[in-house]
């Protein structure tokens, strides 16, 4: 009998199964859309086919004594028709042990993650092998390449890797006290409900605002949300605080590892509403320069070894399991969310593979169910289209609204769909 496959939690997935509820896991999806409807028939082959080339993804969530871990899920995974909820909290009854969904609907592919297995760039990484081994089977002359894995192909040691402990980090701990940011005024929503605004953007009208700002792409949609949230506060708040957006940063290029696991780190760019007002140039200013400051490999190093430091001591590795997610959940709650207004998570550009250009129309990613009540972004970049996703738990659409409007008001065309109720 072949031995099972099993993983230790890589450390920021050990953050996620203490706070999940019946309410709320950190999930997010991957969108494929082609130009013709998804066969399913089809589509449970190509899935067949793929999920053995990614064993860290093949799995279940099981608690041992001092720590969860992972271990190679039992039966078979079953594309599903979308049920038009995105990202629904996983639990057993639902989705069996998987910690993965695969969707089908009219021309749209879809797979959802536990964030626990992966971020966006391994996310990204299966969706295309998926639909590139679909394509296959379809008939069409589709490569595995621009992201997508060769299915003929052994999993490496490194797509497994859990980069945390792998890497050399330094030998410190650093502060990770900050101000609570100030926050849009919300009225949350009933329990599993996503609100989803999507926006189309020319990639080549946004970065040449960007250019002109002497920004990048991230950095400019960074601007624009500090901007929104600046005006939304002084126009309703009676006390000013700081607004900031979280943004993960990918560290594979920083390490030169291409692990298929979590492994980000996150940087909280903002301004101090207090101090004045500020024009959107002063805005760009203040994000690139905190940027270049932050988003180093020595800066982001440290805040990766202090989360790994806290995994060391001896007390906390035998404390039982319950002990440790009372101990985590407790301190997410009292800074978690609390320190940024909002996220903006960007997978970047990505390529079509070769073959696939007339078959696949675009790519999209989305965020999950926020833990607080509030909105994220999240962006991907394909051809000459960025796809902007809003998500939220909130009636409000304050942000992507005004965000939008400002994009329009630059003479820069956006179009807009979305899944709010006609009567909101």
């Amino acid at each position: 009998m072949a031995q099972k496959v099993w993983f230790q939690l890589d450390n920021a997935a050990k953050l996620y199964p203490a706070i999940a509820n019946a309410r709320w896991s950190s999930a997010f999806r991957m969108t494929a859309e082609l130009i013709e409807d998804v066969d399913p028939t089809l589509l449970q082959k190509a899935l067949d086919d793929t999920l053995p080339r990614f064993p860290s993804l093949n799995v279940r969530l099981r608690a041992g004594i001092f720590w969860y871990y992972l271990e190679q899920a039992p039966g078979r995974l079953l594309v599903k028709q979308d049920s038009g909820h995105p990202c629904m909290p996983f639990s057993q009854k639902r989705d069996g042990k998987f910690l993965l969904r695969v969707f089908y609907f009219g021309k749209r592919i879809s797979a959802e993650f536990f964030h626990v297995l992966t971020d966006g760039t391994g996310g990204l990484a299966f969706l295309k092998t998926l639909t590139v081994q679909y394509l296959r089977l379809k008939g069409h002359l589709v490569s595995f390449d621009q992201g997508a894995m060769d299915i003929a192909q052994k999993p490496t040691e490194e797509e497994t890797l859990d980069a945390f402990h792998a890497v050399d980090l330094p030998d410190i701990r650093v502060s990770r006290k900050d101000e609570d940011a100030w926050h849009f005024p919300a009225t949350r929503e009933i329990p599993h409900t996503l609100n989803i605004i999507a926006a189309s953007i020319p990639a080549d009208a946004l970065l040449e605002k960007a250019h002109d700002m002497h920004v990048s792409l991230t950095e400019y949609l960074v601007a624009l949300m500090l901007m929104t949230a600046d005006k939304c506060q002084r126009a309703a708040a009676k006390k000013l605080r700081p607004v900031r957006v979280s943004v993960p940063v990918n560290m594979r290029a920083f390490y030169g590892v291409n692990t298929l696991r979590n492994f980000s780190s996150f940087v909280n760019p903002g301004i101090d509403s207090r101090l004045g007002e500020y024009t959107l140039e002063e805005i760009c200013r203040c994000v690139h320069n905190f940027m270049a400051l932050n988003c180093t490999k020595k800066q982001l190093s440290g805040a990766i070894a202090t989360n790994v430091s806290e995994e060391k001591p001896i007390f906390i590795r035998l404390a039982p399991l319950f002990i440790k997610n009372l101990a985590i959940s407790s301190v997410f709650k009292r800074s978690g969310e609390r320190q940024f207004t909002s996220t903006l998570s960007n997978v970047g550009k990505t390529g079509i593979p070769t073959g696939a250009d007339g078959l696949i129309r675009r790519f999209e990613f989305l965020l999950g169910v926020p833990y607080d009540p509030t909105c994220n972004c999240a962006c991907i970049a394909c051809g000459n289209e960025v796809r902007l996703t809003f998500s939220s738990n909130i009636r409000e659409t304050t942000l992507p609204r005004e965000l939008l409007c400002s994009l329009v008001e630059m003479g820069i065309p956006v179009t807009v769909e979305s899944n709010y109720r006609e009567d909101m």
